[in-house]
């Protein structure tokens, strides 16, 4: 008898907790509502790639719906820190990396070690991993990703510059060749890519903005040499139009209008200018940007973050992993013309062996990261104007003082 109440006592209690992991599991697939906001949306023809990959997410867990939002980049940095002080920030953000950092100090982010596993992170390439971390813990995954190439005219210019001063002396020779035109074009607008090209140059003679310790060291000797350098394309060699009203992105338009014979860019120049390569009217080709003492581009990226006051993180995550995966991932990058950003995608023959992209993944090798301050707005319009005031005739070793100064007085260094 008692073996028998036992056996009883014993079926009660696995029932029991079959049940109560059957309301577990059917808690866990109650459905929930997240917002994903990606600036930027309301281009033509934008949105359509995203949020077929979101349709296609929700297809697969029926449990997650994705309301997809958008702000203009214009806009988005102060929608954004706005939304952080309202806690109405959305559940996934994709952001510029350049924010992730600032956004994280401002505690408007998750950390997302819990989620990110080792092997994952492995997938991209290091300088990108370096950018989405702050006080050693991983705020970001990389989402989108360019390098930079040198764009050049191949009917005018037969083998392409590999130093700057190779640079200035082919645009110089274009120019006597070709009156009217202009032998290269600079950025020097007050927009985002006037900080990157000048850093560009910057790395290629071994400058740094911030050494290990956080402290800003643009007014090194090499920094002094890359601005003279940047600033002598229009005061010295005359070889660019009148960089103050350009940015990069206005560049591929002049190159195809045969303003100019070279500019550096990444892959999505190609279809800003709506010609191929081989194309007859402007035939052009790419190679590496030119080397002062060693060779370096600047590694631009996206960021997909979780806001730190999202009530669904972990529905949250598992859109951005699935962002991430190598498929969608590679199917994003082809659709928006991106460089590859997986390590394993950069592999697959429709990039690697495709003679447009293969000099962007080569590209990658000597890439470095976007430099890191406690803020990026005020930090890349101290840089900006700095530009702007060397193009001006300020000495270049005053320029970078003042950039210093500023840098320092703003407490912009990084926050280590």
């Amino acid at each position: 008898m008692k073996r028998k109440y036992g056996f009883l006592r014993l079926t009660v209690i696995l029932l029991l907790l079959c049940l109560t992991a059957a309301a577990v599991a059917q808690g866990a697939g109650k459905p929930v509502t997240i917002t994903m906001l990606q600036p930027g949306l309301e281009q033509p023809n934008m949105k359509q790639a995203t949020q077929k990959q979101i349709d296609q997410f929700e297809k697969e867990n029926p449990n997650i719906k994705v309301e997809l939002i958008t702000v203009g980049w214009d806009q988005a940095y102060d929608k954004l820190v706005n939304m952080f002080q309202t806690k109405t920030a959305p559940d996934v953000i994709y952001t510029g990396t350049r924010w992730v950092v600032p956004f994280a100090n401002m505690k408007g982010i998750l950390p997302l070690n819990k989620y990110f596993p080792k092997s994952k992170m492995q997938q991209f390439p290091k300088p990108l991993m370096d950018s989405e971390i702050s006080g050693g813990k991983i705020y970001g995954v990389p989402h989108a990703f360019s390098s930079k190439v040198l764009f050049y005219r191949s009917d005018w210019i037969k083998e392409p510059p590999k130093t700057w001063n190779e640079l200035i002396e082919t645009a110089q020779k274009v120019q006597k060749e070709h009156p009217g035109v202009y032998g290269y074009g600079a950025a020097g607008a007050k927009h985002v890519s006037t900080t990157d090209q000048f850093f560009n140059v910057l790395f290629s003679f071994g400058g740094k903005v911030f050494d290990r310790s956080g402290k800003c060291v643009l007014n090194s000797p090499q920094g002094e040499r890359a601005l003279k350098l940047y600033a002598g394309f229009h005061l010295d060699a005359k070889i660019v139009p009148s960089p103050l009203e350009y940015n990069r992105e206005q560049l591929p338009i002049l190159f195809k209008q045969g303003k100019i014979a070279m500019f550096e860019c990444g892959p999505w120049a190609g279809r800003m200018m709506g010609l191929k390569p081989d194309n007859t009217e402007v035939p052009y080709k790419m190679a590496l940007l030119p080397a002062g003492t060693e060779q370096h581009c600047i590694l631009n990226s996206d960021s997909l973050v979780v806001s730190a006051n999202s009530k669904n993180p972990a529905a949250a995550w598992k859109l951005i992993d699935y962002l991430t995966t190598l498929d969608v991932q590679a199917e994003y990058d082809r659709d928006h013309g991106l460089t590859p950003i997986l390590i394993e995608e950069a592999k697959m023959p429709e990039f690697k062996d495709d003679p447009y992209f293969g000099i962007f993944i080569k590209a990658i090798d000597n890439g470095l990261p976007q430099p890191q301050p406690a803020i990026w707005e005020p930090f890349q319009d101290i840089i900006a104007n700095m530009v702007q005031e060397a193009f001006q005739g300020v000495s270049p070793k005053a320029a970078l003082a003042k950039a210093v100064k500023l840098i320092k007085e703003q407490q912009l260094e990084p926050r280590r």
